[in-house]
């Protein structure tokens, strides 16, 4: 097997090579990265040749994404479809039997009638305001155009939101941020992913060269207030409108948070999913939820804090988020004004 790898040095794809590497089946594997180390060719998927490192009868793992993708960056998407659009071309010229592309659990949405968890028969139907889950299915779907071209085997792993020990994860960074209000429609139970699971499933379809679509997330998930007990911060239990956290969220974006306004239904409504088609083949997650967290979680404000002392910060922090939220909905009542 001669396999080629992108992103090898990103969370998920250091531990993919590794795991690639060492298996008797794989006569040559190539790690691409933008920055070249021991294992991985400094390579630039934008603009180097990519015929020059694909084989026919290959197999190629994309992993690379832009380093602002998660945070829904315009010149992120576009980039990371530029990427996979020149992957899917070169794939197509050199004969690569076997393409599997890295994609989100995000590209279901978020939405209030979405079963729980959700499998692979349901449809991608991404919420538009957040575009990384929209560039995704339309990662998917160039993808799907290649295999039908070439007859080659499409492999599509849909993972949940995934950490690593050390390195936090952009995507993981910006729904914790952009939480801070809670909202009076519901809240989204969470799934976290452990980059060392993400990247057994990919061994797991390489090896036996499974193709179609795989939701990847660890057994079970977590309810909100789960989620805060792990990160150690107060549960203040002030709740608003969607549309009061969206601009909330959105002038504090401007105001150089981590935030973004399209996230607000991903806070509202379960996108969590299954792993049973994935567990079917023999693959099984070694890290809990709980576990995949604690490795993945950088230390807060809140961490090592006294319950007295948590609670007083509650109390202003509450005081704060109310008065962001005003703040919020004049702005938002400001800007329609502007618009008509």
């Amino acid at each position: 097997m001669h396999i080629v790898v992108t992103g090898a040095n990103g969370a998920v794809g250091r531990h993919v090579a590794d795991r690639l590497a060492a298996r008797p089946e794989v006569d040559e594997l190539v790690g691409l990265d933008r920055l070249a180390t021991d294992g991985a060719a400094g390579f630039d998927l934008l603009t180097d040749d990519l015929t020059s490192v694909f084989e026919p009868g290959g197999t190629v793992v994309h992993l690379a994404s832009s380093p602002s993708s998660g945070a829904g960056d315009q010149v992120a998407a576009a980039n990371d479809l530029a990427m996979v659009e020149r992957i899917v071309e070169a794939a197509e010229t050199a004969g690569t039997s076997q393409l599997v592309l890295a994609s989100s659990a995000m590209v279901y949405g978020a939405w209030p009638d979405n079963p729980i968890p959700i499998s692979e028969r349901a449809p991608a139907r991404p919420n538009p305001e957040f575009r990384f889950g929209a560039v995704r299915t339309e990662i998917e779907q160039m993808g799907a155009a290649w295999a039908a071209t070439t007859g080659g085997t499409l492999t599509i792993l849909r993972a949940c939101t995934t950490l690593a020990r050390g390195r936090e994860n952009g995507l993981a960074n910006l729904l914790r941020h952009s939480a801070a209000l809670r909202s009076a429609e519901g809240d989204a139970p969470m799934q976290f992913l452990h980059a060392e699971d993400f990247a057994s499933a990919v061994e797991t379809v390489v090896i036996g060269r499974h193709g179609g679509t795989f939701n990847v997330a660890p057994d079970g998930w977590l309810r909100p207030d789960e989620v805060a007990a792990l990160r150690g911060t107060p549960d203040t239990q002030i709740r608003a409108p969607g549309f009061v956290i969206s601009a909330v969220s959105e002038a504090r974006r401007r105001l150089g948070g981590s935030t973004h306004p399209g996230l607000t239904p991903y806070l509202q409504h379960s996108w969590v999913i299954g792993n049973d088609r994935l567990r079917a083949l023999g693959w099984k997650p070694e890290f809990s939820n709980e576990e995949a967290y604690v490795v993945g979680h950088r230390p807060g404000r809140f961490d090592n804090i006294d319950s007295k002392r948590r609670q007083e910060l509650a109390l202003g922090g509450a005081g704060a988020a109310v008065g962001a939220a005003a703040l919020g909905t004049a702005a938002l009542a400001r800007w329609l004004v502007k618009r008509r």
